[in-house]
């Protein structure tokens, strides 16, 4: 996460632009002398850099479902191969980047839950001066939710396949103010779109769009320390409702102030917080106002060790009956290389997710995730791993209980 500026997400681009790149891309390539080179990974095609990778992973899963504790589970082996391809053109102060990637997953023993994936990112870094600078990514995305995930938790039987979504946007940050400056301003807009394949029954109200603009000012308050203070709303449109009297949409509204520091070479971190509105356009739906935090710190005791924390609490769209779902999460992790070649991380991940609404639809959830892995650096353009996962969820509701360990190697291959 970048400390002081906007991250830029990866909601997703339309077609029309999607096109017009590729026509800039190709005549690029025609007008630029063949010249192949092969250098740290890369293909050098005229003005391009081609970066490809391939990622792939062999697991077994024990409870590939999500299934609850007093449901029969169904256990599998799993294999993902997923190639993916980086195009990076620089022309002047700026860079131009488009990136493909397909991931295809086969379970050995539940054909049911075999899924193709794809992703398109396209995006661009621009220097205008030392004093403006304009970053965006536009991304289309062809993804799914694992059967037992996000609308059919507690329910995936209901599904004799993975749950398909489309989801394209774009995001867009203006930067002013040198990076020496004492201040800086970022502004920001976006809008995205979320469409899922099934659209028969309950299934056809999920669909929905994004528009969020906001902006962030930080200054310079002594040393490596900034105060920041952001700002950002955010109009969320279902394209259906089930009660048309009675619809999810809603506008979001949020000020967060804080600080931005790096007290040491080995030290460095975040702390903001504020305030959030969420204002429902039905009348029947209870609004929602509350406290709003982001908080990290990053310490890096050794150059090749590095322990992060980091907290935050924010509101997401319901997956039940529910109104919202309003989400607090902690996290640690520790990354660490023993050797040259060998390196170690551990992630743990605490999240609650209380579900408000209705009380027949009211819930808490508290998930733990604990993710151990290994990396073996075999040649600069191979990398071989072992991998464990562990996650659980308690509920209020039972039948949304559960635990799951998968179990996994994992190869990563370069040029």
């Amino acid at each position: 996460m970048d400390l002081e500026r906007f991250s830029i997400k990866t909601p997703i681009m339309r077609d029309n632009m999607i096109k017009r790149t590729y026509g800039v891309i190709a005549l690029t390539i025609a007008i630029s002398p063949p010249v192949f080179t092969q250098e740290d990974g890369r293909i050098q095609l005229g003005n391009f850099d081609l970066i490809p990778e391939l990622n792939s992973q062999l697991s077994y899963i024990d409870n590939v479902t999500y299934a609850s504790d007093g449901e029969e589970s169904i256990s599998s082996w799993r294999s993902i191969v997923a190639p993916e391809l980086n195009a990076i053109t620089r022309f002047s102060t700026h860079e131009l980047g488009l990136a493909y990637r397909i991931e295809r997953g086969d379970y050995f023993d539940s054909d049911a839950d075999n899924y193709t994936d794809h992703l398109i990112r396209l995006y661009g870094d621009f220097e205008f001066g030392s004093r403006h600078r304009f970053d965006a990514i536009a991304t289309y995305e062809d993804g799914h939710d694992e059967r037992g995930r996000r609308y059919s938790n507690g329910n995936a039987r209901s599904l004799t396949e993975v749950d398909t979504w489309n989801n394209s946007g774009i995001d867009g940050v203006y930067s002013f103010g040198a990076l020496s400056a004492r201040g800086r301003l970022d502004l920001k807009a976006g809008y995205s779109s979320l469409d899922y394949d099934k659209g028969i029954g309950t299934y056809l109200f999920r669909d929905r769009d994004y528009t969020d603009i906001g902006a962030a000012f930080a200054y310079k308050i002594g040393g490596h320390a900034r105060a920041v203070i952001e700002i950002g709303t955010t109009d969320i449109s279902y394209d259906n409702a089930a009660d048309p009297s009675n619809p999810l949409d809603s506008v979001e509204q949020s000020v967060m102030a804080g600080v931005t520091w790096r007290a040491s070479a080995t030290t460095k971190g975040f702390a903001k917080a504020g305030y959030k509105e969420k204002d429902f356009d039905s009348a029947l739906r209870e609004d929602f106002s509350g406290a709003e935090w982001e908080v990290g710190v990053k310490w890096s005791p050794l150059t090749y060790s590095h322990f992060e924390l980091a907290t935050s609490t924010d509101t997401r769209e319901t997956t039940s009956d529910a109104d919202f779902i309003e989400t607090r999460d902690y996290r640690a992790t520790w990354n660490h290389e023993w050797v040259e070649r060998f390196s170690t991380k551990t992630a743990f991940v605490y999240f609650q997710d209380e579900y408000v609404g209705p009380p027949t639809a009211e819930r808490t959830d508290d998930v733990t995730r604990v993710d151990l892995s290994a990396d073996y650096q075999f040649r600069r353009w191979l990398l071989f791993g072992i991998f464990y996962q562990f996650s659980n969820r308690d509920s209020d509701r039972e039948d949304v209980t559960f635990d799951r360990n998968v179990y996994g190697i994992s190869a990563r291959v370069t040029l």
